[in-house]
């Protein structure tokens, strides 16, 4: 299943005063700019300018898994986990509007995006370990937001924000699980195609201006189910049901002097309450040998996941602003010293930091963002059922986001 959390990546940056980075993403729980701020926290919108904005998103990724003492079930050496899968590209667009009927003002703004999230993984050769073709595995998860925000007075807003996700995901390579012994729906495990999942979710968000130089807000997220993977319900755990995770955030923006801004904020995602939260080892350290597709079936073992994210802005002139930030997983323990427990880990970026400038000229904001996700590097042993040895894991990422937006 697809797990959701479409808030890690774009979180922090500039004040909105100068300006967010990024193809609508970096927009904030404390503050927003362009017409994609609903999309983070409901209650932002009602402060932006009516505006319509475009963005691409373009992501390199590295992953590498590598069998160092021969294991026979792995090919020998380092495995390229992304193989042909490097480059990843999506592409945003989000529309707002603001109304004022009498005294009330408030605003109503449409987005579609792709979640930071988006997955592809394919080896060169297949695993023994799996089956007879090339491991190849894609997640990805589109969004059409529709944002309803109000302003209550000039030191408060609220918002909601009635999110459909349309869910995609293909597993190919895993034969050897596709049989009675292995799985509770035969035939519904690999080598299917493209399946789809779709389903509607819910946010709630609350801002506050506590002055002129210091912004609060808070937001949340509803868990809700979004359907199930059909072709592949022999496999994913609980039948290949897929929910998005309860995500609840907050921050601070404060304007330090007219040209320079801060922001910090944290949020945690409930990930240890999906399917996926099943681990390949079970407390007692033993490999979990339940059939795939049941609802203790092995999964990747995700946990909830914490971010703490930090962000500072300069604006150097009305036209023009740079943005540095950072954002922080923090790292839980494995709790085993086998590599194949909580194998999330090892495609988890737990420290990013990015630079992103902004260039206005009158209606229309350009933006660029380069993103850098320091490598995660794991290790640890296989377990002795599955011929032990020691493997080693590496996961890189870096990203460039180029947008723009009109104001209208």
């Amino acid at each position: 299943m697809k797990c959701l959390n479409w808030t890690i990546i774009f979180i922090l940056m500039n004040s909105s005063a100068f300006g967010m980075v990024a193809g609508g993403r970096p927009n904030a729980i404390s503050g927003g700019h362009n017409a994609f701020a609903g999309v983070v926290n409901p209650a932002n919108a009602v402060w932006i300018d009516d505006r319509f904005d475009l963005g691409l998103f373009v992501v390199h990724q590295r992953s590498s898994f590598n069998n160092e003492n021969d294991n026979p079930l792995f090919p020998p050496g380092k495995i390229d986990l992304t193989y042909k899968t490097n480059y990843l590209t999506t592409a945003d667009a989000a529309i707002h509007k603001r109304f004022k009927v009498k005294e009330t003002e408030f605003s109503i703004s449409l987005a579609t995006y792709t979640t930071p999230n988006y997955v592809r993984l394919h080896t060169k050769d297949p695993l023994p370990i799996s089956g007879t073709t090339p491991i190849f595995v894609e997640d990805k998860t589109q969004v059409i937001s529709s944002v309803f925000s109000l302003k209550l007075n000039e030191h408060h807003s609220i918002g909601f924000s009635l999110d459909y996700f349309y869910l995609s995901h293909r597993r190919n390579g895993f034969q050897h699980a596709d049989n009675p012994l292995r799985s509770v729906s035969p035939g519904h495990v690999t080598n299917n195609g493209l399946d789809h999942s779709s389903g509607l979710g819910l946010s709630l968000g609350w801002r506050w201006n506590i002055s002129k130089s210091l912004h609060f807000g808070l937001a949340f997220i509803k868990k809700s189910y979004v359907g199930q993977y059909r072709k592949y319900r022999g496999y994913e755990p609980h039948h290949a049901k897929n929910y998005i995770p309860e995500t609840i955030g907050a921050g601070f923006t404060y304007l330090f002097t007219e040209k320079l801004a801060g922001r910090l904020e944290v949020l945690w995602t409930d990930f240890g309450n999906l399917p996926t939260s099943n681990n390949t080892i079970l407390p007692n350290g033993q490999l979990n040998r339940n059939k795939r597709g049941s609802n203790r079936s092995p999964s990747v073992g995700l946990q909830d996941a914490t971010f703490i994210n930090l962000g500072l802005g300069y604006k150097f002139n009305k036209a023009f602003s740079l943005g540095a930030g950072w954002s922080h997983r923090i790292k839980l323990r494995r709790h085993s010293p086998y590599i194949i427990s909580r194998s999330y880990m090892r495609q988890t970026i737990y420290d990013l930091v990015t630079l992103g400038a902004n260039f206005n000229y009158h209606h229309h904001d350009f933006f660029i963002t380069l993103s850098h996700g320091f490598e995660n590097r794991q290790s640890g042993r296989m377990p002795p059922e599955l011929a032990g040895g020691k493997f080693r894991s590496t996961k890189n990422y870096d990203s460039l986001s180029i947008a723009w937006g009109y104001l209208y």
